[in-house]
C-alpha cells in the first residue's frame, strides 16, 4: 500500500530524485537488518514443518525461479529484473525485491515495476490459496503450508492461515517463515547478476564485493532472536522494521511516473502471473503426492 500511495502522489510532490535515492539507500539496510529480529531459524527443525514442509518450500522456490528466469528469457525481459521478479515471488515478496535490489543495481523504475507486480501477485495468491485449498480438497495442514509456500508476503500468508483454520494458521507461519531465511542464499547470489548490463559477472572478488552490507546483520539479528533474546524483545524491532518499510515504499513510488510504470510492467506481469500459477501448481502436487 506504500508503494501505491507514493506512485498516487508522485506527480503533486516534487521530491528531488536524488534525496529520495539517498534516503531509500540510508533507511532499507535498518529495515531489513529489523526484519531478521522476525525469523526463527529454530522453526526449521520443528516438528510443525518436517520433511513435507521443506520439500514443499523447496519446490515452491525453485519453481518460481526457474519458470520467471525461462519465461523472462522468451519475452526479452533483462535478467536482473527476471532475478529480483524471481525473488519476489519465490521467498518474501516486497522485502526479495528491496533486499536484492542493491546487488542487482536496479534502477528506481525497474524496481518500482517488478515491485507493483509483486503486489498483485500477492494479493492475488492471498486471496486464491484458502479458496483452491478447498476447492481441490487439501486438509487443514497441507493447506496451511500450502498458504506458507506460496503466498508472497508474510502477514498475508500467516492471515491466509488463519481463515482456514485449525493448525493451518501455525503451518503457514512456520513455513513462511522458513522460507524467508532462503534470502540468506539468495542475496549473494544476487551479487553475480549485479553487472549493470545484466551479464553475469565472472569475477568471484567484485561479486562478494557487491553483496549489500546488510546481510550479515540480518544473519546476526535472526541469530539473537532464536537463541537469545525473549521475544518480548525481538518483536518490537522486527514490527519496527515492518513500520519502516512503510516510508521506504512510499518514496520508492515517488520517483517513478504512472505511464512509465504501465508500460514496463506489462511482460513483467505476464511472467510473474504464469511463473505464480505454476509455483501453486506445483506445491500443490507435492503436498497431494506427500500427504
Amino acid at each position: 500500500m506504500g508503494f501505491l500511495f507514493g506512485l498516487l502522489i508522485s506527480k503533486k510532490v516534487n521530491m528531488d530524485p536524488l534525496v529520495n535515492k539517498v534516503w531509500v539507500n540510508t533507511l532499507l539496510p535498518l529495515a531489513i537488518i529489523l526484519l531478521g529480529f522476525g525469523l526463527d531459524i529454530k522453526v526449521v527443525f520443528s516438528d510443525h514443518i518436517g520433511f513435507v514442509g521443506l520439500v514443499t518450500i523447496a519446490t515452491s522456490i525453485f519453481t518460481a525461479f526457474t519458470c520467471t528466469m525461462l519465461l523472462s528469457r522468451a519475452l526479452g525481459i533483462d535478467r536482473i529484473e527476471a532475478f529480483a521478479l524471481g525473488a519476489g515471488g519465490a521467498i518474501c515478496g516486497n522485502s526479495a525485491v528491496l533486499a536484492v535490489a542493491p546487488s542487482l543495481r536496479l534502477s528506481t523504475k525497474q524496481t518500482g515495476s517488478i515491485l507493483a507486480v509483486v503486489n498483485i501477485l500477492g494479493l492475488a495468491t492471498f486471496l486464491s490459496v484458502p479458496i483452491m485449498a478447498r476447492v481441490i480438497g487439501l486438509h487443514t495442514d497441507a493447506a496451511g503450508i500450502w498458504a506458507g509456500a506460496t503466498v508472497h508476503a508474510v502477514p498475508q500468508a500467516i492471515a491466509a492461515g488463519e481463515a482456514m483454520g485449525g493448525d493451518a494458521l501455525v503451518l503457514a507461519s512456520g513455513t513462511k517463515l522458513t522460507r524467508v531465511l532462503a534470502l540468506l542464499l539468495v542475496v549473494p547470489l544476487a551479487a553475480t547478476f549485479s553487472s549493470r548490463a545484466g551479464e553475469i559477472d565472472g569475477n568471484t572478488s567484485k561479486a562478494l564485493s557487491r553483496i549489500p552490507m546488510f546481510l550479515p546483520g540480518f544473519i546476526v539479528a535472526s541469530v539473537a532472536s532464536s537463541f537469545l533474546l525473549p521475544e518480548s524483545l525481538s518483536q518490537p524491532m522486527e514490527y519496527s522494521g515492518s513500520i519502516l518499510m512503510v516510508p521506504i515504499l512510499v518514496m520508492i513510488g515517488m520517483s517513478i511516473q504512472f505511464e512509465d510504470l504501465l508500460s514496463a510492467s506489462r511482460p513483467i506481469l505476464t511472467v510473474g502471473a504464469i511463473s505464480t500459477i505454476c509455483m501453486m501448481a506445483a506445491t500443490a502436487s507435492a503436498l497431494v503426492i506427500l500427504m
